[in-house]
């Protein structure tokens, strides 16, 4: 997929999430934040576009979609095709930012495993909160292990994506009461 196409598309997710809890509510702030913190990274994957940094550009836009389908999974906002559904065709990165590429995608994967190491469902055994929280780690773990994989393969767009996706359903989790730091607090977006 072009980096014009993930753009076009993700901001028409954004568009089409509303949030559903009732204004002033927990929730409902917590939704605002969620919605807030896809659009910045929507805009910022923007500016990387036009400055010509597709690889801040995939990162950001994967991190967002990572936000939204968290949004949508809590259940605070409804919005359009889950965003998981743009990362599966990858992105081509032109080969003069292989370098660049090779470099985030490895340490992208590095502060996603810490993040899931230092993370813990928010709430108590047996509420649904925690179960939610439990939910969240499992697929941050899963794109670990996913953008792993790509990474042997040599797939270095995919990998990326994966990364930072996963990390946007950690931080995304995180200001929705999901999921607690136990350890590096460096590592989220708090």
């Amino acid at each position: 997929m072009e980096l014009s196409t993930f753009h076009k598309d993700l901001s028409e997710v954004l568009e089409q999430s509303d949030l559903l809890a009732p204004r002033g509510s927990l929730l409902a702030l917590a939704g605002s934040e969620i919605l807030g913190m896809a659009q910045c990274y929507l805009a910022d994957g923007g500016q990387f576009v036009r400055e010509e940094d597709p690889v801040n550009a995939l990162a950001s836009f994967a991190y967002a979609a990572g936000w939204l389908d968290t949004g949508h999974y809590i259940g605070i906002f409804t919005s359009g095709p889950l965003c998981r559904n743009l990362l599966s065709e990858g992105t081509s990165i032109p080969c003069h930012y292989h370098h660049q590429l090779i470099e985030k995608a490895c340490r992208y994967g590095r502060l996603l495993d810490g993040a899931i190491t230092s993370s813990k469902p928010g709430s108590e055994t047996g509420i649904h909160w925690y179960d939610g929280g439990e939910r969240v780690i499992a697929v941050a773990t899963a794109y670990l292990i996913g953008g792993r994989m790509f990474l042997e393969m040599e797939r270095y767009e995919n990998a990326l994506a994966c990364f930072s996706y996963g990390h946007g359903w950690l931080d995304a989790a995180l200001r929705g009461g999901l999921i607690r730091i136990i350890g590096n607090r460096d590592l989220f977006a708090i």
